[in-house]
């Protein structure tokens, strides 16, 4: 049997097939100002939160004056900077913040270590700085599932699997009603070899979020892995009946095909009869 890794979709994006769930979450100062009383860095952070880079950047490089801003301006800059993949632009402001925050911000701070430890983990030889980063987060929020998600997608993209499920376990449990969270945990175990203990999380995933694509998507991986073909397809075709987009049952759909050809098609046909323009260029890119 082939065996395959659940795909990351993480934030450490890693070309191959490893495992995790999605990591896109931002940690923001948020405020309650009306928009009269809000500060030109209120509004930077309102813009930030809503994804409106051009304009939130614009202003926080005029807040980077602002001694008493410069070091959230600059760590929202860096973040930014590492959403647009330009980890040398997002290292040189992250290296700006540092020493600009106030040490009571703890959880700001937290931020800032994980952005230092995203825009590092570009550089294959930074591991231990990268770590360093992620300890320093955790240390200051030890409640915070977020972090431990981070440093346990990290120790899979370094193959160090117990330690991704320690820390992913950790999240999940911090984190009962974040699908994200679990899946990670799931994956984790998976990477791991640990196929029995992975499918018990994603039974758990598809019972509580069984409208969601990725629920199904993953576990079909982990069914994959524990040679259950038939059942690995169908819970792929569940998915993409949810979302017909989903890149993770995309991605796997080749994998089963190339175990069990027939009986793949089989079941996509049937689907197919239903509703042609859904399924048609699925199958066709097959």
């Amino acid at each position: 049997m082939k065996r395959i890794l659940i795909l990351m979709v993480a934030l450490f994006a890693v070309q191959s097939a490893l495992a995790g769930g999605p990591l896109d979450k931002k940690r923001v100062k948020t405020v309650s100002k009306s928009k009269a009383e809000q500060s030109a860095f209120d509004k930077a952070v309102e813009l930030y939160a809503a994804d409106q880079v051009d304009e939130a950047y614009a202003l926080f490089l005029k807040e980077m004056k602002n001694a008493d801003h410069k070091g959230y301006a600059a760590t929202y800059i860096g973040s930014m900077m590492a959403d647009a993949d330009e980890m040398d632009a997002a290292l040189n402001y992250l290296q700006q913040a540092e020493g600009n925050i106030p040490a009571k911000d703890s959880a700001f701070l937290a931020f800032f270590h994980g952005e230092m430890a995203r825009a590092k983990a570009a550089n294959p030889d930074a591991s231990a700085e990268v770590l360093q980063h992620l300890q320093k987060a955790i240390d200051l929020q030890p409640n915070d599932a977020f972090y431990y998600e981070l440093r346990g997608k990290f120790y899979q993209k370094l193959e160090r699997y117990n330690e991704a499920v320690a820390d992913c376990a950790k999240a999940a449990t911090l984190a009962p009603d974040d699908m994200g969270a679990q899946i990670s945990w799931g994956c984790a175990l998976d990477a791991n070899n640990q196929f029995s203990e992975a499918l018990k999380v994603f039974d758990t995933v598809v019972g509580k979020w069984g409208n969601q694509a990725d629920a199904y998507a993953y576990r079909a991986s982990t069914l994959y892995n524990m040679a259950q073909y038939a059942t690995a397809t169908d819970d792929a075709i569940r998915a993409l009946e949810i979302d017909g987009e989903n890149r993770h049952a995309l991605w796997l759909l080749p994998y089963l095909k190339a175990q069990d050809a027939d009986m793949v098609l089989t079941k996509l046909k049937v689907k197919q009869a239903a509703n042609p323009a859904k399924w048609d260029p699925i199958i066709a890119d097959l």
